[in-house]
């Protein structure tokens, strides 16, 4: 992977690149195909190509056509803020769709294993459906939530008596050795790649208001989407990566020390948000714009709020607050 960063980055900030020996793999990860030596890649050839009546023939297509989801100005200059609404995604509501529709394309089998705090899981569940493969997931207790989901999918799970989704990773040993395949959120580079595809896209979005960035602001989970956002506005812009770690606990985040591959390949200020701040930033979307975002975007809204440097703000929003309706009926 880190033998791919030059090249990722000469291909950002010209917008082009002639692949070579060297750098065809990696492309052939960004670009989800084969791309061989002496390729001419252009940047525009990862923007998406939606179709404006929305009429699909086939479910797949709800995902891949259904690209861009929407940019949303939530901030006014000096402090300028646009958030990416990733609960547009069809399958899991979440910005779980775009990693796990990566994972998926990069391992060979039909019996796949992972473990799962919710949005991966319900993802994995659906495309594993469309896409005919046998799916098992492990769950942390915290992630019970998302249960009924997978019983409606019909996929098979177990909820396990741990509190992290990483402390899960043992469990797969024993269906690792019986022949399925780890998919691997924490590791497979096929997350950061395709986040980059994401960074991509917002990038194409904020062009046509001639709009360049200045901060990320993203929650650390896997730290597949916010490296990536961070490594990509880096490069072509030297926008700062805020990235947002629970100071307790909130669903789909978790601290950096706990383990991450991919925040260590990018310069990043890394913020503590605690469950109760989440909520705040969720209420204040809800309040201020009628967004019903999720814990994992109200901590990254919080942190947006509390900010005073002057710019431009870009935020991911991974999903929406539906299936955390549980946990704040007590809150």
């Amino acid at each position: 992977m880190l033998e791919c960063l030059p090249h990722l980055e000469k291909f950002i900030r010209e917008g082009r690149y002639v692949a070579d020996g060297a750098s065809a793999s990696c492309f052939s990860a960004l670009f989800l195909r084969e791309v061989k030596a002496g390729e001419t890649l252009r940047v525009e050839d990862l923007y998406p190509q939606p179709d404006a009546r929305r009429v699909y023939d086939r479910p797949l297509d709800l995902l891949l056509g259904g690209w861009p989801t929407p940019l949303l100005k939530v901030g006014e200059a000096p402090r300028e803020a646009w958030a990416k609404l990733e609960w547009y995604n069809p399958f899991s509501r979440s910005i779980k769709d775009r990693t796990t529709y990566a994972l998926v394309r990069s391992v060979e089998g039909d019996r796949l294993v992972e473990v799962s705090s919710g949005n991966v899981a319900i993802a994995l569940g659906v495309l594993g459906i469309l896409l005919g493969k046998k799916v098992k997931i492990y769950l942390p207790s915290a992630a019970k939530y998302v249960e009924p989901v997978l019983d409606v999918l019909g996929v098979e799970h177990e909820v396990l008596d741990v509190t992290m989704t990483i402390e899960a990773l043992e469990h797969i040993k024993g269906d690792v050795a019986k022949g399925a395949v780890h998919t691997n959120q924490f590791e497979n580079d096929a997350n950061f790649f395709m986040h980059i595809r994401t960074a991509v896209e917002i990038d194409w979005q904020l062009s046509s208001r001639g709009i360049k960035p200045s901060y990320v602001i993203a929650g650390a989970g896997t730290s597949g989407h916010s490296a990536a956002l961070g490594f990509y506005f880096g490069a072509k812009y030297g926008a700062r990566l805020v990235a947002v770690q629970p100071s307790d606990w909130i669903p789909g985040l978790r601290r950096t020390e706990s383990g991450m591959k991919w925040i260590k390949y990018v310069p990043a200020e890394v913020v503590d948000v605690s469950f109760e701040q989440a909520l705040e930033g969720i209420k204040t979307l809800a309040r201020r714009y009628g967004l019903l975002a999720g814990l994992s975007s109200g901590a990254v809204y919080f942190e947006y709020l509390r900010r005073r440097s002057e710019g431009v703000y870009l935020m991911v929003f991974p999903d929406d607050i539906y299936k955390y309706l549980d946990l704040l009926k007590y809150k």
